[in-house]
């Protein structure tokens, strides 16, 4: 290389650096896996001057987990429905040790189309991003009809990207996967200590009231309290052995996924003669982190439980959506319905609360008898910063 190559590429080696700089500092404000996606989704598309950006996990068996983007609009969003589910090409970047460029991608042997509504993109660059010897994740990068294809410097700057960005990855999947191993040792732990001590208290309390309850020298008033209290603590006995049933059944076993654990979840309890429905927006899944979805989740599965124990409904409806100022999750069925003013307050309802307070979120129950119930739950949403050219 003579002297003037080398003046020449100090420029672009200290825009390199500084680059990577910028980079860091941002991974590093981050602790929240789902806020470092974003951050990465957004970095890939500066980096790479690309129109629309996302980056996908994967988990061990190559099934693409999430899918964060930059780039597209909330209303286009809505209207794209589900999230890829990672065929086609962006399944098979999952399989590539490098980033490959494509001047058109929809000339691409891989390409299996796009869903209504979505943006007419061309050039296509992928990164995946690897660590302990696999791929954990992928960016992609597209641009506009029209647009020039990507550049190799380009190519460089998202494999630069993607080897910064799977250290903060792999750490933020390996503590989530911690965390959630925790959490269901404690659900077994729990529903152990349910089932052996508080459900065989109650029932030994139970079998004291019936034998009041018959005692032929107590007043009538006395016999029908103590009936009652049967019928009560028989009640929640059966709530209580509902909840264990939730706890040592659990979910899949990796991060949560709502599209993909909401499916679990109805057919551990809709049985096939209900007709279910489900609607989960992309939008609102984006916005979603890991705690929030799996409160969720629990909040869904206890509405359903409810719905099909006491509702006797022929169709259950599940929807997740946005609206300007909030994350909205619905539940309804077709069944008896209730009446709010007189059902008891179990310990579902409770549950159910409690994790609609976690999440700072209102819980509304609505129940009209013979037409039905609705459980709907609203999270204030976290709005993200904008991009300077949108």
């Amino acid at each position: 290389m003579d002297h003037g190559a080398r003046e020449h590429s100090a420029p672009d080696l200290l825009s390199g650096l500084a680059e990577m700089a910028v980079t860091s500092e941002l991974l590093a404000g981050s602790e929240d896996l789902s806020d470092t996606l974003q951050r990465l989704a957004h970095r890939a598309r500066e980096v790479t001057g690309a129109d629309f950006a996302a980056i996908s996990t994967f988990d061990e068996t190559g099934i693409m987990t999430r899918f964060i983007y930059a780039g597209i609009s909330e209303d286009q969003a809505r209207r794209l429905g589900d999230p890829p589910r990672g065929r086609g090409l962006l399944g098979e970047l999952a399989e590539r040790d490098r980033p490959f460029r494509l001047a058109d991608v929809q000339a691409y042997s891989g390409y299996t189309g796009w869903p209504a509504g979505h943006p007419d993109m061309c050039a296509f660059l992928g990164a995946p991003i690897r660590a302990n010897g696999r791929t954990i994740g992928s960016l992609y990068m597209t641009r506009d009809r029209g647009r020039e294809p990507f550049s190799e410097a380009e190519e460089s700057a998202a494999a630069v990207l993607a080897l910064q960005g799977a250290v903060s990855l792999a750490t933020g999947l390996a503590r989530e996967r911690r965390g959630r191993l925790y959490v269901l040792e404690e659900r077994g732990r729990i529903a152990h200590d349910l089932h052996d001590g508080t459900i065989q208290a109650l029932y030994a309390i139970g079998l004291e009231c019936d034998s009041l309850s018959n005692r032929e020298d107590f007043p009538g008033e006395a016999r029908e309290a103590f009936a009652a209290a049967v019928t009560r603590i028989n009640d929640l006995i059966a709530d209580m052995r509902g909840y264990i049933f939730m706890l040592e059944t659990g979910t899949p076993a990796a991060e949560p996924e709502l599209t993909r654990d909401l499916a679990f979840v109805i057919r551990q309890i809709v049985s096939p003669a209900i007709a279910s429905v489900v609607n989960i927006s992309a939008a609102a899944l984006q916005e979603l982190s890991a705690r929030e979805a799996e409160d969720l989740l629990y909040i869904a599965r206890e509405a359903l439980s409810n719905s099909v124990r006491h509702g006797a409904p022929s169709k259950v409806a599940i929807d997740l959506r946005q609206s300007e100022d909030a994350t909205i999750l619905t539940v309804q069925d077709n069944g008896v319905g209730f009446d709010l003013a007189t059902v008891r307050r179990g310990l579902g309802r409770v549950t159910m609360q409690t994790r609609a307070d976690r999440l700072g979120a209102t819980l509304t129950l609505i129940g009209i008898p013979g037409m039905g119930a609705t459980v709907r739950v609203s999270i204030p949403r976290h709005k993200p910063a904008e991009d300077d050219d949108e």
